[in-house]
């Protein structure tokens, strides 16, 4: 992990306001930075699309301050500038990749991680999770997976992520994602989205995100 360009990119495109970086400790393999508002844990992110051969490095940047955990996502290309991939703007320019040289299951995971949130008009995908040891969203992979994993006995049916590409080189993308919630007296509960994401290479992508189950008891 290149240190430098993280906390550049942090400091430029993340950090709000007078936000900035008063201590660090760790290495390569995990960062940690501390501001006056935040706490955050940087390390390379064991995502699909870190394994595409045009991108040089992924970092998941885990931000606490106690109450509130939060994760963002930078990309760092081989050639050309690093990116936030909590901008709704970044991920609808990337989708020009898809089916390309960007796996389509890669490019969902993305949008599951870090696009399960809400979006404030203009700015980042917020992407909470329950606690710093869990992601804020994940890829429903294989259905029987996420059954045995999160039974909920009232979860909608879901499905693996399906591409369909046309002639034209426009393409349809279709998954679910979950998010994970602690709920009071320890336990806790989901929240299960259902996507539709279409493009092609001309233009970026656009997608609508469904709620179709909200916070389902876990069994």
């Amino acid at each position: 992990m290149d240190t430098r360009r993280v906390i550049d990119m942090l400091e430029r495109a993340v950090f709000t306001g007078d936000e900035r970086v008063r201590r660090t400790f760790g290495g390569p393999a995990l960062l940690g930075l501390e501001t006056a508002q935040m706490g955050y844990e940087a390390r390379p992110a064991d995502w699909a699309v870190a394994r595409e051969s045009w991108v040089d490095e992924v970092i998941e940047v885990v931000g606490t301050n106690g109450a509130v955990t939060t994760t963002f996502g930078l990309l760092f290309p081989r050639a050309g500038e690093g990116v936030v991939l909590n901008s709704p703007a970044t991920m609808a320019a990337l989708g020009r990749r898809v089916g390309v040289d960007l796996d389509p299951v890669a490019y969902a995971e993305l949008l599951a991680i870090l696009h399960s949130g809400a979006t404030p008009d203009g700015g980042f995908g917020y992407a909470f999770s329950a606690t710093p040891a869990f992601p804020p969203g994940w890829l429903v992979r294989d259905p029987d997976h996420f059954r045995t994993v999160f039974p909920v006995p009232s979860a909608p049916p879901v499905g693996p992520p399906t591409f369909s590409g046309r002639a034209d080189g426009s393409w349809t993308l279709h998954f679910w994602s979950h998010d994970y919630h602690l709920l009071e007296a320890l336990a806790a509960a989901v929240d299960v989205h259902e996507w539709e994401v279409t493009g092609d290479p001309a233009g970026p992508a656009s997608w609508s995100r469904r709620t179709v189950g909200t916070r389902l008891p876990l069994a």
